[in-house]
């Protein structure tokens, strides 16, 4: 039989999902000299999840199951006050990220039941950083470093179900920085720039069909550089307008880094008007983006099974709207 799309098809899944979790957490700060300050934390996250099959017809048996992961997360930040306007920080932080129940939704070796073998990601992230607020505008500047353990990353995706697993190690470095600037009354520049470079650390063993990864492969998906330059005229009542851009490097598809989605740079305008009444506030506002219409690549299926990795993003395309805000 020929497939039929866009028609409602047969019941394959009938499951109750249920998700709880626990996150007790402390936090102490300790301003111990006029110009320094450390802030500490200590949480305990516990997530549980839990899945009761109702499906279960012929050869389908019953795929119930549970599983829950937990851990201690500390994190400290050590500041240091230079002078009025500048301020120069170090930090570290543990983190914990668990998998969803899409995410956990099919398994990689194509078998029914839900993913309870794929573990939660843990990372240590370091950074240091300066804010500064001056005549030349308020900037931050931020350099990181995180290492992750059990990285959950895509298996594939084939005829729209994608499947994770666990990346032993990966390496994410870079900077940011962000600035901004009142030029003249009303009227603001803002600006900001990431770099991410973000890597397969340790090679990643094949697993019946999905793939080995190499190690030092890019992870598909990120965007090693981006930017944004914005200018508006922003007063707090009356007319405001804006104009801006937006800057996204290549991303690679998939993990053997065999294709990327070209680099593309967009713009957006915008303009509105905004009536403070006493206790009320009304904003209307209209929206314009990809100005120029520009035609790019605005996301991927990363791992596409069958090779269509690439998503076509909007053409010129606008917005509008009113929103009215009342204080009590």
């Amino acid at each position: 039989n020929q497939p039929s799309y866009g028609v409602k098809g047969k019941l394959r899944r009938d499951e109750d999902n249920t998700l709880w979790n626990i996150d007790p957490y402390l936090q102490a700060s300790w301003q111990f000299l006029p110009t320094w300050r450390l802030d500490t934390g200590l949480r305990y996250s516990n997530v549980h999840y839990k899945s009761d099959d109702q499906y279960i017809v012929g050869v389908n048996g019953d795929d119930s199951g549970k599983t829950e992961y937990s851990k201690v997360l500390p994190s400290a930040a050590l500041s240091w006050q230079i002078q009025p306007e500048l301020l120069a920080y170090v930090s570290y932080a543990k983190g914990f990220e668990t998998p969803t129940f899409t995410e956990m939704a099919y398994r990689p070796d194509g078998l029914g039941g839900f993913n309870f073998d794929l573990n939660a990601s843990t990372s240590d992230t370091y950074e240091a950083g300066l804010k500064s607020q001056n005549r030349l505008g308020d900037f931050t500047l931020a350099a990181f470093q995180t290492k992750t353990k059990d990285d959950i990353v895509s298996a594939g995706s084939i005829n729209g179900r994608a499947t994770f697993r666990n990346a032993d190690k990966t390496l994410r470095e870079g900077i940011e920085l962000t600035w901004n600037k009142a030029l003249w009354r009303d009227l603001v520049a803002t600006a900001s720039y990431g770099y991410l470079d973000a890597t397969f650390d340790a090679d990643v063993p094949a697993r019946g069909s999905v793939a080995a990864i190499t190690s030092g492969n890019k992870i598909p998906g990120i965007a090693k550089n981006q930017g944004y330059l914005g200018i508006t005229w922003k007063p707090q009542t009356g007319f405001y307008a804006g104009l801006d851009a937006q800057y996204n490097d290549k991303i690679y598809v998939d993990d053997k880094n065999s294709d990327t989605a070209p680099s593309y740079t967009v713009m957006a305008a915008y303009a509105g008007y905004v009536w403070n009444m006493q206790a009320w506030k009304v904003n209307v506002f209209g929206r314009v983006d990809n100005l120029l219409d520009k035609d790019y690549v605005g996301s991927v299926i990363v791992n596409d099974g069958n090779g269509r990795y690439f998503e076509p993003a909007d053409g010129r395309n606008w917005s509008a709207g009113i929103r009215v805000v009342k204080q009590f």
